[in-house]
């Protein structure tokens, strides 16, 4: 842990990633929302026991910060019209214990401090926007963890509106894929089965092999799969959609040999089709690392709350 570095005016903010197997959470400063004071990391459990534990991290935070706001990065799908009294819960998730609950409500009654939130992957292509702005139009960004999740990016046009409006992104990991031929798993989603994240999340991973992708060694025959996986849905983000680079985070991007397995896998799926976009990334990969892995959604939940972005959860005064 780091000695904490107070703002000039003393002031700081929190910021949560609330995943599904793990709530990361830090402190940062808020006029410079990248620069993290302190952090800790919660076992998910159950809803309730992570909750209680939410709150007592939080509470010690606040007790030494100045904190004003509070970020929220959180897995979806969320409920975002401000005119639904169930405004900022996850709703139909496919973590039935988690369906009901509502973090940011939780979070700004206790402590009575504005909760900016957004989705995981929204918050995570935010952070990445900020690090390394595109060079083109933008980029997807790929969650791939526990679940899988993604979204596109929003440029920021400072003449028009300082901070982006924020929009509920796509669910790509819900897209179908076809199951390869060797794959003889029947898929982990419990709406679809073997869609993408059904086939290529670590929950799917854990199925098929009985064994967590954090014990799986790089040279296990699961990486060669879950790379074809990934360059066959990172093949139809790229016909399907404006982008041509795909950024992935979360922890199975940081596996050794798997984003340049993908992109290996992803040029002969391609097979040099269309010939302006084979020309266009010549040399250069379509399928990326993305540089804030594996702490995208919790940097930007940071800034969420540094600069208001995202869906505001207010306290009833």
């Amino acid at each position: 842990m780091t000695e904490p570095h107070p703002d000039e005016d003393g002031t700081a903010v929190v910021a949560i990633d609330a995943g599904k197997t793990k709530f990361l959470m830090g402190v940062f400063t808020r006029s410079k929302p990248t620069v993290e004071v302190e952090r800790h990391r919660i076992s998910v459990t159950t809803a309730s026991e992570t909750l209680e534990l939410l709150e007592l991290r939080v509470a010690d935070l606040f007790r030494r910060h100045a904190v004003d706001s509070i970020g929220l990065s959180v897995f979806g799908p969320l409920e975002t019209d401000p005119l639904r009294p169930d405004f900022g819960a996850i709703v139909g998730s496919s973590e039935p214990q988690w369906s009901g609950v509502n973090i940011p409500s939780l979070l700004s009654h206790r402590f009575r401090v504005p909760v900016h939130f957004d989705f995981d992957v929204n918050s995570a292509a935010s952070a990445e926007e900020r690090e390394r702005p595109p060079a083109s139009a933008g980029f997807v960004y790929l969650s791939i963890g526990t679940g899988i999740g993604g979204a596109f990016s929003r440029p920021v046009h400072p003449v028009v509106s300082p901070v982006p409006s924020p929009v509920e992104p796509p669910q790509l990991g819900h897209m179908p894929l076809p199951r390869e031929t060797d794959d003889p798993y029947p898929g982990s989603c419990r709406f679809h089965g073997s869609c993408f994240q059904g086939l290529a999340s670590g929950r799917a991973i854990f199925g098929r092999w009985q064994v967590p992708a954090c014990e799986l060694p790089a040279h296990h025959e699961a990486w060669d799969l879950q790379a074809r996986y990934i360059a066959r849905a990172c093949a139809t983000l790229v016909y399907s959609s404006p982008f041509t680079t795909v950024r992935v985070g979360s922890g199975i991007s940081q596996v050794p040999g798997l984003i340049a397995r993908s992109n290996d896998y992803l040029r002969r799926f391609m097979n040099g089709f269309p010939e302006t976009l084979c020309r266009e990334k010549f040399g250069t990969d379509v399928i990326q690392h993305a540089v804030t892995a594996p702490d995208s959604s919790l940097i930007g939940a940071a800034i969420q709350a540094a600069e208001g972005s995202g869906w505001k959860f207010a306290p009833r005064r």
